[in-house]
């Protein structure tokens, strides 16, 4: 077994500020466009999309989930048999990935798949017009003081080329062990890989911004330190100041644990 410490970070909306402007910029224009959303519903439309996954308990859930919850609340954008068929296959699928979806619209030639393959298309090519993202405030002091006694994973679902870039262009790319990205399964997976290595349960702690993290660490039985939306450097300005040393001296336990978490969910609408 190994006796180092670990700490695995999400990246997107928890180190890196770009989950906010990128479902601003790209996610929620890209769904007005493709489903031709009328100037009198635009407002409404973005808001709604924000507040799925932004600011909300389901915030930081998968693109393809966040396109179903969304249309779910405009049903009279799409045939009802269709999204039920788009349902089943977000519940069904292996993977969440434009990939998989590809192969689900080979096989159905469905509309709604379609549809769905342009947007998430669209979503990425406006991502690709945006400035790169930069760490919040006091990331960057926080993951050079966890370096000093720990081994630290990326562990995220967004793209790897763009984590590895992020990372690379604000200076912390060589404090990185691991990175773990979309293409290696879910977080709870990437965080059980990393435990299959050695590392003991109770020397992990998962930082995340999401219900999402919190569940796979949860799954996976180590600790979990949220990062609030909206109030993210003070986030990790606590973590720094309070939270790192009760960790490092075992003294993080499952009643801080629970503080913390009832912290997030309050957070979120």
């Amino acid at each position: 077994m190994k006796d180092k410490f670990l700490v695995c970070i999400d990246s997107d909306g928890c180190a890196i500020d770009s989950m906010t402007v990128k479902h601003e910029k790209a996610f929620g224009p890209a769904f007005v466009e493709i489903w031709k959303i009328s100037d009198f519903q635009k407002k409404t439309v973005l808001n709604e999309w924000n507040n799925i996954n932004l600011y909300s308990i389901t915030r930081g859930i998968n693109r393809f989930q966040g396109l179903l919850a969304i249309l779910n609340l405009h049903p009279e954008l799409v045939d009802g048999e269709q999204l039920s068929m788009f349902k089943v296959w977000t519940e069904t699928t292996k993977a969440l990935s434009a990939e998989s979806l590809k192969e689900e619209y080979k096989q159905t030639g469905l509309e709604i798949m379609d549809k769905a393959l342009k947007w998430s298309d669209l979503v990425n090519s406006k991502m690709e017009e945006l400035p790169l993202a930069q760490p919040f405030d006091g990331v960057i002091e926080t993951v050079q003081e966890i370096k000093l006694k720990a081994d630290i994973a990326v562990v995220s679902s967004a793209n790897l080329s763009a984590i590895k870039e992020e990372w690379q262009k604000c200076g912390l790319y060589q404090l990185v062990d691991y990175f773990y990205s979309q293409s290696d399964g879910t977080k709870s997976e990437c965080i059980n890989r990393l435990i299959s290595t050695g590392y003991h349960r109770n020397k992990i702690i998962m930082i995340g911004d999401a219900l999402g993290d919190f569940k796979a660490a949860e799954t996976n039985q180590v600790w979990f330190f949220p990062i609030l939306a909206a109030k993210e450097s003070m986030s990790w300005l606590d973590l720094k100041q309070k939270y790192l040393n009760r960790f490092f001296n075992q003294q993080f336990n499952k009643t801080i644990q629970e503080k913390l978490f009832l912290n997030m969910k309050d957070n979120l609408l």
